[in-house]
């Protein structure tokens, strides 16, 4: 029996998210373990003991640690699994801290290549989500020693109920465009606020075009803060919208804008495409392997066909109700991950 390892971070192993005999027999064998986990752990604090002697003492033969967070991936952890005989398996979302280290805090760097060189030693299996992210990663994992075994399973889509929310300063009445994510400088949003001043400047108000950057404040990024602060015209900064407020704007978007610099999977572009919702993005290779040819790609140096481009779409209605990308589904990932141990 294949199960989780209780309390640690894991997929959502809820029997609405699996499909196919292997990912159901996951899911009942995993809410199992965690509920005899749950108690072992209640017993261990109360007697002081520490939790992950107890629960290797206590978990079936068989068992498989998954580590999906990137959380506790230390090499003593690792190596403390892998001695009471658990396959440990970790899903690498990217390695983009390793990568670009510019667009991270200070000082995550070096924690993240501390995490990965313990993968590189201890994993039995590294789930990626891309083929993409798999060269990235297995490039950094060679350089730290030992490339693992590994598998490629897209992650699922699971689109909430749109929830129209008001937003203060938005008209749903006028066209507007989105974009998601945290507003960190690898997500680029200093190109949408110059793209939106240089409208501004040619466009009247009443034919300016909304923008909506839903997403909290990062890190690193005082400047784009600042001029956040200063309420650009036509921009909308929208932080802690609930999934299906997101879901109600790409649903009435004109397209969602994507300039990001490095993504592992790029969720949002995803998402939108899933709904139908036109999408402009920076040609990462990434998109590409995953979208194909939905969204139109435009190079983050080229402001002019931007430009053009978000002015065409504002003016004509979008065509939402036609070309769908098919996103992957929950069960096609976990199959592939079950088969795989």
């Amino acid at each position: 029996m294949a199960g989780v390892l209780p309390g640690w971070p894991r997929w959502p192993m809820a029997s609405s998210l699996c499909a196919g005999p292997l990912a159901s027999r996951a899911c009942w064998a995993g809410r199992i373990l965690e509920v005899l986990g749950q108690s072992f752990v209640r017993t261990a604090r109360a007697k002081g003991v520490p939790r992950l002697p107890v629960l290797l003492r206590h978990l079936p033969p068989g068992t498989v640690y998954f580590n999906t967070g990137h959380a506790n991936l230390s090499a003593r952890r690792l190596a403390a699994l892998g001695r009471a005989g658990l396959r440990r398996a970790v899903l690498v979302h990217d390695v983009i801290p390793l990568d670009h280290p510019e667009y991270t805090r200070p000082g995550i760097p070096a924690v993240f290549a501390r995490k990965m060189a313990a993968v590189a030693d201890h994993a039995d299996l590294v789930i990626h989500t891309t083929r993409d992210a798999r060269q990235r990663t297995e490039a950094q994992l060679a350089r730290l020693g030992r490339v693992p075994p590994g598998i490629v399973a897209p992650l699922g889509i699971t689109l909430a109920p749109a929830a129209p929310v008001a937003l203060p300063g938005f008209d749903p009445s006028r066209p507007w465009f989105i974009a998601i994510g945290t507003i960190e400088p690898r997500k680029n949003h200093a190109f949408l606020l110059d793209l939106w001043q240089t409208l501004a400047s040619r466009l009247p108000p009443d034919r300016l075009p909304q923008l909506v950057i839903a997403g909290g404040r990062g890190w690193n990024n005082d400047a784009v803060f600042r001029r956040l602060d200063t309420r650009p015209p036509g921009v909308i900064e929208a932080q802690g919208l609930p999934d299906g407020a997101l879901i109600s704007l790409l649903q009435g978007a004109r397209a969602l804008l994507f300039p990001s610099f490095a993504e592992g999977f790029g969720l949002p572009p995803a998402e939108a495409a899933a709904l139908g919702c036109p999408v402009i993005a920076n040609p990462l290779p990434v998109l590409q392997e995953i979208l194909g040819d939905y969204p139109v790609y435009l190079p983050v140096h080229d402001d002019y066909a931007w430009l053009e481009t978000i002015m065409q779409a504002a003016v004509k209605p979008p065509e939402q109700a036609g070309h769908r990308w098919q996103p992957p589904d929950w069960g096609q990932h976990f199959n592939a991950v079950l088969n795989s141990i």
